[in-house]
This record gives C-alpha cells, sequence and structure tokens, in this order.
C-alpha cells in the first residue's frame, strides 16, 4: 500500500532518524510544512533567519550526532544563501541531505519569481544532486541522498522538490533501507607494518578522518605501538588524536615549506585520513621532503597517492584498520623501543608547551587583551568535557597550541573557510548534546558573517558560550599584506571598533564585556552552568 507523497518524505526521515529538520520556509515549502503540523512525533522545525545560519546548525548537529542532518531550503535565492555553508560542509565532509523546494511545474516554462535552476546552483558545492520531477521518485531519491551522504567521502546530497510534487494525487511506495556493510580493516596492512616496524624515526599524520570515524583510540594505539610522533593535518578540523599525548606534536602549519621542515627528521610517515594536506598559502616545492617512506590510509580510495606518492596505498576504515595496524606492530617493534622513543618525543614536546605557557601566562592584563593570553583563557578556563567550535582564524591558531583536550569532538572547526559558520555550528552542537558544555571562540570578522545564529541561540536557548575575540580587522588578511611586502595599510581590512554585546541584546541573548584575561578565564570556566546563551566580547590588541 502506497503513501501521500509528503507523508511518505517524512516516513523516511524518521526511519533515517532525522529527529530535526533545520530550515528557512517560503510558499514552496508550505505541503512539507503541512504534512510536518499534522503528523505525530514528526521532526522538530528549527528555524533559522537566513539559511547560512541554518547549514551551518545542521552541519554542527550532523557532526555531533554522526548521522546526516536534514536540510530544508527554500528556492534559489535560499539555496543560494544556503551555499557557503554547503561549500564548508563539502570540504569538511559532513554528511547533509538538503532539500530545495521549487516552483509549481506547471508554470516553471513561464520563469516565476525565485525559481532558476537549482541543480546547477547547488552542482560545484554538493556531492550529488537530484532533480525530482514525479513523486514517484522522491523515495528512492531520497533514499539514495542519505546513503551517498555517509559514503565516503561523506559530503551534503541536494534534492529539487517542485512545490507541487508534494502534492500530487498519487500513492507512492516507501524503499526498505539496506543496512551499511560493517567496515573492516583495509587490505595490505601487512606491508604498512612492515614499513612502519622498520622505521628508525616513525611519525603520523593524524587527519580528520580519524575524528569522522571515531579511530582516535585506534590511532593512539598504533602510535604508541612503534612510538611515533604525531602531527594534525593543518588546519584540522576536528580532535585527531590527542593534545595531552607526549607523541603529539602540534600541527603541521598550512604551508609546503612548513610542512616539509616538520617532516624533514623522518624516516617513515603514516598519513591516517588527511585530504592532501591542503594548504593556503602557496610556496614552492613539494609538502613532503625527499627520501620520505609513506603509508597511507584512507576511507576514500580517491586519497590514495592523490597529492604525493605512496609507498603503501591502503583503503578501508580507519578504525579496524588502525587497531589491527596496532597489533602488527606490537609484534614487530620492541616495547622498550617504542617506549623509549615516546619518553624522549615526551620530553621535547614538553618543553615546548612550557616554553609556550609560560609566554602566554605573562602576557595577562586588563582588557584590551593580548591574543596569547585570550587564547590561553580559553584553553584553561574550559570546563570539563567541553566541546570548542573554533572561527577565530588568528587567534584559533594561538588556541590550537594551548588546548588541552583528548577526547572526541571536544573540537571543531571548518577547513572550508567560509566565514559565519561558527555560531550556527555551535548551536548545531548545543542541540545535538545536551548537558555537554559548548564554548564557541570566534573571530570578529567571523562574527559578523553569522550573527543571525544568535535569533536561533535566543530562540533554541541554547546553553553556548560565544566568545568574540575583536581585534577590529580582518587580520589574518593584514598579516598576509605585510608578509607579502605590502607597503602601507591594507585596504578593505579595517573592521573598527565593534561592540558585539549591543549586537547579541538585538538578538535577545545575555551579553559581557572580558575586563581582563583572567576574567574571560573565569567567565570560560562557568561555561557549563549556563541555561541559555552567553556572548562575551574580547577587547583584543592590534
Amino acid at each position: 500500500m502506497g503513501t501521500r507523497p509528503a507523508l511518505a518524505l517524512l516516513d523516511i526521515l524518521r526511519g533515517e532518524g532525522v529527529d530535526r529538520v533545520f530550515g528557512n520556509p517560503g510558499t514552496t515549502e508550505l505541503p512539507f510544512l503541512a504534512a510536518l503540523s499534522q503528523t505525530e512525533n514528526a521532526p522538530e522545525y528549527v528555524l533559522g533567519v537566513h539559511e547560512g545560519a541554518v547549514v551551518a546548525m545542521a552541519d554542527g548537529y550532523a557532526r555531533a550526532t554522526g548521522r546526516p542532518a536534514f536540510v530544508s531550503l527554500h528556492v534559489a535565492a535560499g539555496l543560494a544563501n544556503g551555499l557557503i555553508g554547503l561549500l564548508n560542509a563539502r570540504r569538511s565532509r559532513t554528511p547533509l541531505v538538503v532539500t530545495a523546494g521549487q516552483q509549481d511545474r506547471r508554470h516553471l516554462q513561464q520563469d516565476p519569481m525565485l525559481s532558476g535552476d537549482l541543480v546547477t546552483l547547488a552542482a560545484p558545492a554538493v556531492k550529488a544532486a537530484y532533480d525530482i520531477q514525479h513523486a514517484h521518485d522522491l523515495p528512492l531519491a531520497l533514499r539514495r541522498a542519505f546513503a551517498l551522504a555517509v559514503r565516503p567521502p561523506a559530503g551534503p546530497v541536494l534534492l529539487s522538490i517542485p512545490m507541487d510534487v508534494l502534492t500530487e494525487d498519487t500513492e507512492v511506495e516507501i524503499p526498505a533501507p539496506t543496512p551499511a556493510p560493517p567496515p573492516g580493516p583495509a587490505p595490505g596492512i601487512e606491508r604498512a607494518a612492515v614499513l612502519l616496524g622498520g622505521a628508525a624515526r616513525p611519525a603520523i599524520v593524524a587527519g580528520d578522518g580519524v575524528g569522522r570515524e571515531d579511530a582516535l583510540g585506534a590511532l593512539v594505539r598504533t602510535a604508541e605501538a612503534c612510538g611515533a610522533t604525531v602531527h594534525h593535518q593543518p588546519m584540522a578540523d576536528c580532535l585527531n588524536f590527542p593534545t595531552t599525548h607526549p607523541l603529539y606534536a602540534g600541527m603541521l602549519p598550512p604551508r609546503h615549506d612548513a610542512i616539509r621542515a616538520a617532516l624533514a627528521p623522518y624516516d617513515v610517515l603514516l598519513i591516517a585520513g588527511a585530504h592532501a594536506f591542503t594548504p593556503h598559502h602557496y610556496t614552492p616545492g613539494p609538502a613532503l621532503p625527499p627520501g620520505l617512506t609513506v603509508v597511507q590510509l584512507d576511507s576514500d580510495p580517491d586519497e590514495i597517492g592523490r597529492n604525493f606518492p605512496a609507498e603503501a596505498g591502503l583503503v578501508g576504515h580507519l578504525d579496524p584498520s588502525l587497531h589491527r595496524l596496532a597489533d602488527l606492530l606490537r609484534d614487530r617493534v620492541p616495547d622498550r623501543t617504542a617506549k623509549g622513543r615516546m619518553l624522549r618525543a615526551g620530553e621535547r614536546h614538553a618543553v615546548e608547551r612550557d616554553r609556550v605557557e609560560s609566554a602566554a601566562r605573562a602576557a595577562y592584563s586588563p582588557a584590551p587583551i593580548a591574543p596569547w593570553a585570550a587564547a590561553h583563557a580559553v584553553a584553561r578556563g574550559l570546563p570539563p568535557g567541553a566541546a570548542v567550535v573554533e572561527e577565530a582564524i588568528t587567534v584559533g591558531l594561538l588556541l590550537r597550541r594551548l588546548v588541552r583536550l583528548d577526547s572526541p569532538g571536544s573540537y571543531t572547526h571548518t577547513v572550508g573557510g567560509g566565514l559565519g559558520w561558527g555560531i550556527g555550528a555551535a548551536v548545531g552542537r548545543a542541540l545535538a548534546e545536551p548537558g555537554r558544555p559548548v564554548v564557541a571562540v570566534l573571530g570578529d570578522g567571523s562574527a559578523l558573517f553569522g550573527l543571525q545564529g544568535l535569533w536561533s541561540a535566543a530562540r533554541q536557548s541554547a546553553p553556548v558560550l560565544f566568545v568574540v575575540m575583536g581585534n577590529g580587522a580582518y587580520r589574518t588578511l593584514q598579516d598576509a599584506y605585510e608578509a607579502m611586502g605590502g607597503q602601507g595599510p591594507c585596504p578593505g581590512s579595517d573592521l573598527g571598533s565593534l561592540d558585539f554585546t549591543r549586537a547579541a541584546g538585538f538578538f535577545g541573548v545575555d551579553a559581557v564585556r572580558a575586563e581582563s584575561a583572567q576574567h574571560l578565564r573565569e567567565l570560560v570556566a562557568g561555561a557549563g552552568e549556563l541555561t541559555g546563551p552567553l556572548l562575551v566580547d574580547v577587547p583584543i590588541r592590534p
């Protein structure tokens, strides 16, 4: 027996575990909204007042829950507003299923207002896009979208659905879901064990695939089994290795010359779940130093050998693959050798950590606060179990060197680079993990792009601490301008003095200005006691 199209859509959403719809509706979504209002146990509709915030909330929610989030956008204009979030999601490999309501098919040829080629518009920002022209195609396409969104490489999938498709006077069949096969270790692990086990100076680059696939514990076992020094991939999106571990050497800088220098001391390198090292600024030459033997492991076969040759290229789910590799390495590397390497690495890394810690503490002062001190205040103020959502650009680079985190999901960023993600992503994470303190660390320039997300934070009473680092400029642009030898002030980079407490008040969010680094630390420490959103405006020294 069949089901009406709009109700079939809801049935599939419930079956796929969707408990929230993130959206900003228009007339083309009215049939869907009607079905939501008339259905028991329907997903909650989470309203955003701009599609950028809508997609960012869904992004944060999907990362926290580990399953695709569902987004509802409105025609060409709404999709265009949401594209920045979809670009971020694609780069960060966040699984989203997105519907965009199209105008009624019966007058599409007349070019009605707000209509457009939604599939072509979305194509660069999504894994796949489907143009639904018949009601009986909708259930199959929707099932396909959920499966494709999580298949490596994960990402957003779009369905363009004309308004009248959902109101067709017909019944459609709902296909049953197909369980995904259980993940297994990659073939060829034995070869990887031979290479790493025979290394004199092994190292590992912990890519974002480790965090996405919940393989952090497995990577720790692998690193400890051979005593390999571990670096985060450049501009890592999540915590892929505990920053408290003695083998942890910090994040690789996002430039090929700096990566090459950092990796020069090693003879064998395991690259686990990293997307091609993603440089930011161009520097000549390859990322890897000559003579380095590379073992590359990824769940996405397209990553193997993508930007550099690998002696052993392995395709498989990271968690079972790394556990198997750790077992093999324990048979090949003497325990005393691995522990000796870890002891020496821990001593080196402790010296660097102490140096950074001392410099940051020495910078404490009343506002305006030095960037090092602001980053330190946040890092040391974090309550136990906190999740950091970071879009602070310049201060964020300092924060990464100071945080002491060891639990999965405790640090989130987007390598997509589309500003305005942080506020919405933090709201989405708070909705997904009630009871977990969420601290969003934002640059003032980034916050300006996503202010509308504060409306949803207030509407949802999301207990998020928004920490806005206000240096009054696009500081990273000014730094790059100076590095390239620019003369005089950098045009178009000065934001001036901004009062974010007033912006927060407009959206109904409580706010306070940090009076000193110590005051900021105390405010961050109280994040776990929040019952609603609070914004902290932090004046930063230029």
